[in-house]
């Protein structure tokens, strides 16, 4: 799923359209959605809620972004209860669970068959907002929903890789997680 990075996008040059999903276990549960479009120097954010995968899978189909960026682990270990991705982040003192736990284990499902349906042509990175948060020096305000917040910090990290500004944890062998620099 984590191939060599490339930055694919000269962002003052092109329209370039980033989804950030922090995608719900289950379709029952409110997925936040978020469409970042950058076109030269103009930013825009739209953010909302959706529930089901196809909602999700119609959405992505109609904004055709250039890059999703996903809050949801996109493989499993090869060993043990962690991927090394999960490893460097809890040794930067941020928590994440096991994509073993079984809480988890449906979130893991649900985004490797969406991302099974998208169009091959969409990119796709594993993000962690909590780190993008720390990193970045973010705070949420009371009010704002958690959801379409986290799903915006998805696609703050998306900008940051699109950027090359970003660090990749992990293996191509067991996965990625893009943070920003």
């Amino acid at each position: 799923m984590c191939k060599d990075i490339k930055v694919h996008f000269k962002i003052i040059f092109v329209e370039v359209k980033i989804v950030g999903l922090d995608l719900a276990g289950k379709e029952k549960n409110p997925t936040g959605f978020c469409l970042l479009s950058i076109d030269g120097k103009r930013k825009s954010t739209q953010c909302w809620i959706v529930y089901k995968d196809e909602e999700i899978l119609s959405e992505i189909k109609k904004i055709k972004p250039n890059l999703l960026c996903i809050d949801a682990p996109l493989s499993y270990p090869k060993e043990g209860y962690f991927r090394k991705c999960d490893i460097e982040l809890i040794k930067r003192s941020f928590k994440c669970l096991s994509p073993l736990f079984p809480g988890v284990k449906i979130l893991v499902e649900r985004a490797i068959n969406l991302i099974k349906k998208l169009d091959k042509k969409i990119e796709v990175i594993e993000v962690f907002p909590r780190a993008t948060e720390k990193i970045l020096g973010l705070k949420k305000e009371k009010r704002v929903n958690k959801d379409k917040y986290d799903a915006l910090l998805c696609a703050i990290t998306g900008e940051c890789y699109l950027k090359g500004n970003f660090e990749k944890l992990g293996s191509e062998e067991e996965g990625c997680i893009i943070i920003p620099k």
